[in-house]
């Protein structure tokens, strides 16, 4: 499959890493921190996935893809509630139950309505695609409905959007009641409002535009709209990540006080503590040389010394002005140096070379060597080998 480079598909493309990206860093964010966010990552996914199918609709692309055929409605219905969820929670401070499993009706009505297209084999999705595809106002009607009329699914998803919209702005309007104008969660309420903007954008279109022009230009204007969505609110988050704490100004300070806290022990570290730490990595790494073991990591080597990873970290970022990788791997270079000079290992390849000294593979340790050394493993290896 060759993608054409122009600047609408470098856009789609484009947004589809962002709100990937910022959907995963959500995720982890959420489970190291703050729940809510877990949520929010989530919704990014499904956006990005329905960008996604968007994309291979207007280029036509989709012809590759059969297998997804009819996937993006569901996460379209799916996304809908989720985010509303997403506010609430925010808003309230208060958990999911299980009662709110009733949001998934909608999404699951729609599965069990065309589980007999989503589970034909991909011949048969390919001429269903091949006969549609061309229309992209054709394709995106749904027409092999068991339960409703042809057509049904696009109004009724913009119906349920603005339901949810309306839903999800009242939670907003309750929520800015509480805070000050002026206080933490300005951010949040500045972000969340430019995001019920872009969805009221959505949804807006297609109840203005419907009976107006053509089935083909409220496709475009709709969902153009929702890779601009995507796009805006996802890098928005990479800038203001004050964001991603919501409402919740104590969580925001107690993670601020636990990194401010770490620089500070090492900033503020004495030198005994500092000589001893000193002393264990030297153990570990000069007299153990654990760093010839395969995999060797920062958590490995904490284990070794019985120093915290963030105090190791730290100090050899501070005191010994380098990275772990790059203290591990000077050190293998290094060994790997005296090796070849001693002459006792001759009958050994450069990759031979690269495994004794701990290198997973020939490439990495041939990038280390050049670092370190100025040149290859091999022209070092010619010039100070004992023949």
């Amino acid at each position: 499959m060759e993608v054409a480079l122009d600047w609408k598909n470098f856009f789609y493309v484009f947004s589809q890493f962002v709100g990937f990206l910022v959907g995963l860093v959500l995720i982890f964010f959420g489970f190291r921190k703050n729940r809510q966010n877990i949520l929010l990552g989530f919704n990014f996914l499904v956006l990005t996935y329905s960008s996604f199918i968007i994309w291979l609709i207007t280029t036509s692309y989709f012809v590759y893809f059969p297998q997804l055929y009819r996937t993006g409605n569901f996460t379209g219905l799916l996304f809908m509630p989720m985010m509303y969820l997403y506010i609430r929670m925010v808003v309230t401070g208060k958990k999911l139950q299980l009662k709110d499993a009733l949001h998934l009706i909608i999404p699951l009505v729609f599965l069990v309505d065309y589980w007999p297209v989503l589970v034909l084999d991909n011949a048969d999705k390919l001429a269903l695609i091949r006969s549609e595809i061309s229309n992209p106002a054709l394709f995106t009607s749904f027409n092999q409905s068991r339960f409703f009329p042809d057509g049904f699914y696009t109004p009724f998803r913009s119906f349920v959007l603005s339901i949810y919209w309306i839903l999800s702005v009242y939670w907003v309007r309750q929520g800015t009641k509480k805070v000050e104008k002026d206080g933490f969660a300005k951010e949040w309420f500045a972000w969340i409002k430019v995001f019920l903007v872009l969805e009221f954008l959505v949804f807006f279109p297609f109840f203005m535009l419907f009976w107006t022009v053509d089935p083909l230009t409220a496709f475009h204007l709709v969902h153009i709209t929702i890779v601009v969505l995507n796009l805006t609110t996802g890098m928005s988050l990479m800038f203001f990540p004050k964001i991603l704490y919501g409402l919740d100004k104590d969580l925001f300070v107690q993670h601020q006080k636990k990194q401010k806290s770490k620089t500070e022990i090492m900033d503020n570290i004495s030198v005994e503590k500092s000589t001893e730490i000193e002393n264990k990595i030297k153990t570990a790494l000069e007299e153990n040389k654990r760093y010839l073991q395969h995999g060797y990591s920062i958590h490995d080597l904490s284990e070794d010394t019985g120093v915290p990873t963030y105090l190791l970290t730290m100090y050899i970022n501070k005191v010994l002005d380098s990275s772990f990788t790059d203290l591990i791997n000077k050190k293998r270079i290094e060994e790997c140096c005296l090796l070849m000079a001693s002459g006792k290992y001759s009958h050994l390849a450069i990759e031979g070379f690269a495994t004794l000294c701990g290198f997973n593979n020939r490439n990495s340790f041939s990038l280390a060597f050049k670092k370190f050394k100025d040149m290859s493993p091999s022209a070092y290896y010619k010039v100070n080998s004992i023949k």
